[in-house]
């Protein structure tokens, strides 16, 4: 007796995928029911010559002498099945391939074959991404997995747990905390810039004023600045003219206006220093701490 007479027959071997331990025998294919899917949609094999309703029933025959995954089975066959009867569908049905007279307009809308493929595609990289997922977590952490047909036989027959003593809360915690872990923000190198100008380029401007005009106005020198650096190193710059007698520095009023003046010879003989001497200012910023 011949397959196309006996009919369809289903097997269900081994293999993670069900589509792919599925086994299907017609009169002109013999392999995975993924495969006869996928040959179907590449237009190699005609979706006509497959007898749907014989493979149901041959499925189903099939699947009550299996002892177990049932679940996993018949998910992946109606998700397939469903499948080759739409495509089986949209191949009986008449398609319009001109328009019969000039008033008449083509069939130009959405082509159900084509919609279907693009939506079997998605599905399957979502699928294969989960199977991805689960290999690795399996082989990273391990994961406790029993079939539901099992887990329901055991609820119904009152399986107890054996007697063991009982795991230790903390235990629990600790393998949590292995599994993920919130890495600290890494800190930043420290990052020292170079100074653009010094205490003593400042010097050389107040100097180089007070030569010009008799008194400096410190908030007009300033004007239009907005560099910081370059107003603290100005102040500090006049501090230290005034350490070394250089120049005299007033203000009338709390938040008024600064102003310098050189000092004269008899300010310079009463603190004691005859002659000015051009001595490098030290920039390290030491003497003023």
């Amino acid at each position: 007796m011949t397959l196309a007479a006996a009919g369809p027959a289903v097997t269900f071997g081994e293999g993670r995928r069900p589509e792919s331990r599925t086994q299907v025998q017609l009169a002109e294919f013999d392999g995975p029911l993924g495969l006869l899917l996928s040959l179907i949609e590449a237009r190699q094999l005609d979706v006509l010559t497959v007898p749907l309703g014989a493979l149901a029933e041959a499925y189903l025959d099939a699947l009550g002498r299996l002892e177990a995954d049932r679940l996993g089975n018949v998910s992946s066959f109606v998700a397939i099945a469903s499948q080759l009867i739409l495509i089986k569908s949209r191949a009986m049905l008449p398609r319009r391939t001109e328009a019969a007279d000039a008033t008449d307009l083509a069939d130009d809308g959405i082509d159900p074959e084509a919609e279907l493929r693009a939506r079997l595609i998605v599905y399957r990289a979502h699928r294969d991404a989960g199977l991805r997922l689960a290999e690795t977590a399996l082989r990273r952490i391990g994961l406790f997995r029993r079939e539901p047909g099992a887990a329901r036989a055991a609820g119904l027959a009152g399986a107890r747990p054996v007697d063991a003593p009982s795991v230790d809360p903390d235990r629990l915690v600790r393998a949590l905390d292995r599994l993920a872990a919130i890495a600290p923000p890494p800190e930043m190198p420290t990052e020292v810039m170079g100074r653009m100008i010094t205490i003593t380029e400042r010097a050389d401007i107040i100097r180089s004023a007070l030569r010009e005009a008799p008194t400096l106005v410190l908030q007009e020198l300033l004007a239009g600045v907005r560099d910081r650096v370059v107003i603290a190193l100005t102040f500090l710059a006049m501090l230290e003219l005034m350490k070394r007698r250089e120049i005299v520095v007033d203000q009338a009023a709390p938040w008024g206006p600064i102003v310098a003046r050189s000092t004269t010879a008899e300010e310079r003989a009463a603190a004691g220093i005859e002659t000015l001497v051009d001595a490098p200012i030290d920039e390290s910023l030491e003497s003023f701490a």
